[in-house]
C-alpha cells in the first residue's frame, strides 16, 4: 500500500473534507501544530498522524506543501512560544498543578533536560511527544533567555513541520524511483528505511 493510500484509509472523512474546501487545509495545519507545541496540550491531543495524512494530499498535487509549511511553522513557534511564556510567569508553581504534581518524574526528567543541554534541549524537544509537552514550559519557569529561546524554538519549528508534513511526498517519489527495481534492491531500500527509523528513534530516547 502506498503512504497516501495508507493514510486516505485511517483518516477518509477528515481528508475528503479537506478536499471539499481546500482553504482550510492551512488554517487547519496551523491549529495542529499550534496543540501539538502547547505545553501539557501535546500530550493529550496527538495531532502527528492527522499531520503526516495532510501531508498525503500535498503529496497527491491537490495543495501546496509549501503553504502548509508555513502555516505550520507558524502555529508551532507560536505554540512553543506560549508555553514558554506561562512557564516564566509561573515558575516553579506549575510543578504543583494537578496534571503535573502526578507526574513528576516528567517535571524531573525535562529539568535534567534543559538544565544539561540548554536551548539545544528546545530543539531536539520538538521531535519527542514528551518533550513538547514539558521543554518548553521548563525552559520558561527556570529563567531562559527569551532570545536563545526564540532561536531554538523558530529553527526547530522550521525543522520539524516539514518533517511531519512531508512524509508521504518523499514515500511517493521514492515508490515511483522503485517500480522498475529488482525485488533485491527494494529488499535492500525498506531495510535500510527501518534500520534510520529505528537508529533515530533509538538517539532521541537518549
Amino acid at each position: 500500500m502506498s503512504p497516501d493510500g495508507f493514510f486516505e484509509q485511517l483518516f477518509a472523512p477528515i481528508l475528503d473534507l479537506i478536499r471539499a474546501h481546500r482553504d482550510w487545509a492551512a488554517p487547519l495545519v496551523f491549529g495542529l501544530c499550534l496543540i501539538e507545541s502547547l505545553a501539557l496540550i501535546s500530550a493529550l491531543v496527538p495531532a502527528t498522524l492527522l499531520l503526516l495524512a495532510i501531508g498525503s494530499l500535498a503529496a497527491a498535487g491537490l495543495i501546496s506543501l509549501v503553504e502548509l509549511s508555513l502555516w505550520g511553522m507558524a502555529g508551532a513557534g507560536l505554540g512553543y512560544w506560549v508555553s514558554f511564556e506561562v512557564g516564566r510567569r509561573y515558575g516553579r508553581r506549575i510543578e504543583s498543578l494537578g496534571f503535573f504534581a502526578r507526574r513528576p518524574d516528567w517535571i524531573a526528567r525535562g529539568h535534567r533536560f534543559f538544565e544539561r543541554w540548554g536551548s539545544i534541549a528546545v530543539i531536539v524537544s520538538r521531535f519527542i511527544p514528551l518533550g513538547r509537552a514539558i521543554i518548553p514550559l521548563m525552559a520558561g519557569a527556570m529563567g531562559g533567555r527569551r532570545v536563545s529561546f526564540q532561536i531554538a524554538n523558530w529553527l526547530s519549528a522550521v525543522l520539524w513541520v516539514p518533517a511531519m508534513l512531508a512524509p508521504a511526498s518523499i514515500g511517493v517519489a521514492l515508490a515511483d524511483q522503485l517500480q522498475g527495481a529488482s525485488p533485491q534492491m527494494r529488499a535492500i531500500v525498506m531495510i535500510a528505511v527501518v534500520v534510520a527509523v529505528v537508529l533515530a528513534v533509538r538517539t532521541l530516547r537518549r
